[in-house]
């Protein structure tokens, strides 16, 4: 199935984001089992802060903020790239 495909994935500090068609998914826990699903709608934002360790910020329109702490630089960027390419070509970026 090409839909269940991410089509950007970065690793931090025990969390993997994973960029959708239409949702960043942050999966946590041993095995997988904790995975946070926030649709693009919500993505108010979403910002790369650092360079060795660089941390990922992703803050929704309901006042959340996810940090991502310690990816490497180039997957940080990726997936925000990323999140900001399908905001654009679904049109919710002012």
């Amino acid at each position: 199935m090409e839909h269940n495909r991410p089509l950007a994935q970065g690793a931090g500090t025990n969390v993997v984001v994973n960029v959708y068609p239409d949702r960043v998914e942050l999966v946590s826990g041993w095995q997988g089992q904790n995975v946070v699903a926030v649709g693009l709608r919500q993505v108010v934002d979403a910002t790369v802060r650092g360079v060795i360790n660089a941390t990922l910020i992703i803050e929704t329109n309901d006042g959340r903020r996810m940090d991502v702490e310690r990816m490497a630089l180039p997957d940080a960027r990726q997936v925000k790239e990323a999140i900001e390419r399908q905001k654009k070509t679904a049109g919710l970026y002012e």
